[in-house]
């Protein structure tokens, strides 16, 4: 399945953003990659990583690559600062938008614009993934030290100030009162819907109880209208990652 040139710079641009800080493992891949599309055969998904990863090929690509149309300038910078904000966007990463936007043409003043309303956005999207996630932790009536552990890793690396932190956290007490839950997650945007799972994914495998949390979670994923197979996938890659008992 060959890529659209909307994709490719998608992908590029991501991938350079990723790079801003000067670190880059193939782990971190994954959700530049997800961002494209979830059918991307494994073949062209290997060959995508490996050149994401390699910095210096990635600069050549996206020096060679003919400049997206004007219509895209938005869409793609705002994918790239996606990646900024599910780290940490600091001085490094507003730098790397910046190159990117100027290499494309695009204008420096509307782009100031744009990441302020992004930047909010995100805060909002990023309050959802947590309420979502203190559902599914909740979902068995427990909540396992694993779990507490990844709900508080994943509200820490949230692009929010501290005491919209604090608040989020204090959901470990008590689950959130969100009516129609499957309504409220099917109301998303598509690439929002998708977030929201990628994020959650990872605290199925960390309860003691994760048949429950893993019906929950398929149940958010067909509310989703997730992709076919993304969902099982999720839950396999995070199976995988989570740490063995020992024996």
């Amino acid at each position: 399945m060959a890529l659209t040139p909307e994709q490719e710079w998608t992908i590029v641009a991501c991938g350079l953003m990723a790079h801003a800080d000067g670190e880059l493992t193939e782990g971190e891949c994954d959700p530049v990659l997800a961002a494209i599309d979830e059918r991307l055969p494994p073949d062209e998904r290997a060959r995508w990583t490996a050149l994401l990863i390699d910095r210096e090929a990635l600069e050549r690509h996206f020096e060679a690559l003919p400049p997206p149309l004007p219509l895209f300038y938005e869409e793609l910078l705002e994918r790239a600062w996606s990646i900024a904000l599910a780290g940490d966007a600091g001085a490094a990463e507003l730098a790397m938008l910046e190159r990117i936007a100027r290499h494309i043409d695009a204008d420096l003043d509307e782009l100031a614009t744009w990441r302020a309303r992004w930047t909010q956005e995100a805060g909002e999207l990023a309050e959802q993934k947590a309420r979502f996630a203190a559902l599914l932790i909740h979902a068995d009536g427990t909540i396992d030290p694993p779990e507490a552990e990844k709900f508080r890793a994943l509200v820490e690396r949230m692009p929010l100030a501290d005491e919209r932190k604090a608040a989020l956290l204090a959901l470990l007490d008590a689950p959130p009162t969100l009516d129609h839950v499957g309504a409220r997650l099917a109301a998303l945007p598509r690439e929002r819907r998708l977030e929201v799972l990628r994020s959650v994914a990872p605290l199925v495998a960390a309860s003691e109880h994760e048949e429950i949390g893993r019906r929950f979670f398929l149940e958010l994923a067909n509310y989703a209208a997730a992709p076919e197979g993304l969902a099982e996938r999720l839950l396999t890659e995070h199976t995988r990652a989570a740490p063995q008992p020992a024996s």
